[in-house]
């Protein structure tokens, strides 16, 4: 009886060898890989009301850590800014201009190599994104004679998506919070 326990024990171990030896499965390379740079310019909604409204910024992508095997997320330093001015001198001489930016640590997670149901497969092209940090911004607004002007220093986000049609080529969306005023655009995104 013993005998036989240690043979079923070793015949056991045998057949789970190949399986502890064995190589890991490979984690999908996620689209924003760490030493990516990425650019991204953009206008933002102001711009369908005859404001200018547009942004921009950049991204360096630091390291890379796997959940659970399956869920890579990549994380960065990114520097974005925030220019929007906008008057009404057909009825009055009202002016609103901002400026704001902010330096952010990102986290981003794409969706590429997740087993989509059918007809979902174009999702794999896709990055989101959040960010946190600190930034500022510089408001006016008002009209002659009366204007008004801010301008304070505190914590930032923002977030959006990427979606890549090649490799470095990618239509973005954000939406970012500078202080007082929130931004959204729609942008191109470009990797060096």
């Amino acid at each position: 009886m013993k005998k036989g326990f240690v043979l079923v024990l070793a015949l056991l171990m045998l057949a789970m060898g190949g399986n502890l030896w064995a190589e890991p499965p490979k984690a999908p390379e996620p689209l924003m890989a760490p030493g990516d740079l990425a650019l991204s310019v953009g206008i933002g909604y102001g711009f369908f009301w005859g404001a200018i409204d547009v942004s921009g910024g950049v991204e360096f992508i630091l390291g890379k850590f796997v959940i659970a095997d399956f869920l890579p997320l990549t994380y960065g330093a990114a520097v974005k800014a925030s220019y929007y001015s906008w008057n009404n001198s057909i009825y009055s001489d009202w002016t609103d201009t901002y400026l704001g930016g902010g330096a952010f640590a990102t986290l981003h997670l794409g969706l590429k190599d997740f087993d989509w149901p059918s007809g979902f497969s174009a999702l794999d092209n896709m990055d989101t994104y959040i960010g946190l940090g600190a930034g500022f911004f510089s408001y006016t607004w008002g009209y002659s004679g009366s204007r008004t002007s801010e301008f304070r220093i505190g914590l930032r986000t923002t977030g959006g998506a990427s979606y890549f049609f090649t490799p470095n080529f990618a239509l973005n969306v954000e939406y970012g919070y500078y202080g007082y005023y929130n931004t959204g655009l729609i942008g191109i995104l470009f990797k060096l």
